[in-house]
């Protein structure tokens, strides 16, 4: 797929009027992933790319078929890797209005999520100039701070995963160096 082609499937979807909006969840969660995975998957290649190749010829060195040389390099960019895929998550929380054109931008609130829906990154963006009274305006700066908040999560869980990862593998290097033997110093 060319380069302007995949930029092509990045345009809002508009919906032709007369239409049902009921599949809205669904239309959003694949623009969604139209818009985040080519950008995961190529800082994930990039990450694939940085493994030394040294890390590869020392697995077929030991014996290693390709498929278990391609299994060594994952092990080895799995932080990268989950790096990646948390930097794809942090764009689609970060793509407000493409889901507000998408889902449907009713400001009411409905049981079905199947509904025409509205996020809170819609609201800011569509309300905030609206908002003439004091309420309303610090109304607005509370949902912001929500989402605020709800992206501070986000990004403290994956340093966190991130963090764990590194840690256990520095912990296995560490008992496999404690665990080797030494020599006769005799």
């Amino acid at each position: 797929m060319s380069r302007t082609s995949a930029l092509s499937f990045t345009a809002p979807m508009s919906v032709p009027s007369g239409t049902s909006v009921q599949d809205a969840p669904g239309r959003s969660a694949t623009h969604q992933n139209v818009m985040v995975v080519p950008f995961t998957s190529s800082v994930a290649r990039e990450v694939l790319k940085a493994v030394p190749m040294s890390q590869r010829e020392a697995a077929y060195a030991l014996g290693a078929t390709q498929w278990e040389a391609i299994r060594a390099a994952l092990y080895y960019a799995r932080t990268g890797i989950i790096g990646a895929i948390m930097l794809g998550f942090g764009r689609a929380l970060g793509e407000t209005m493409a889901v507000t054109m998408v889902i449907g931008n009713n400001p009411q609130i409905s049981l079905s999520l199947f509904a025409p829906q509205y996020t809170m990154a819609a609201v800011l963006a569509n309300e905030f100039t609206e908002a003439a009274d004091e309420l309303y305006l610090d109304a607005l700066i509370e949902v912001g701070l929500v989402l605020f908040v709800i992206t501070l999560i986000v990004n403290v869980a994956s340093r966190l995963l991130i963090w764990r990862m590194n840690r256990t593998v520095t912990v296995r290097k560490v008992a496999a160096v404690v665990a080797t033997p030494v020599g006769d110093a005799a």
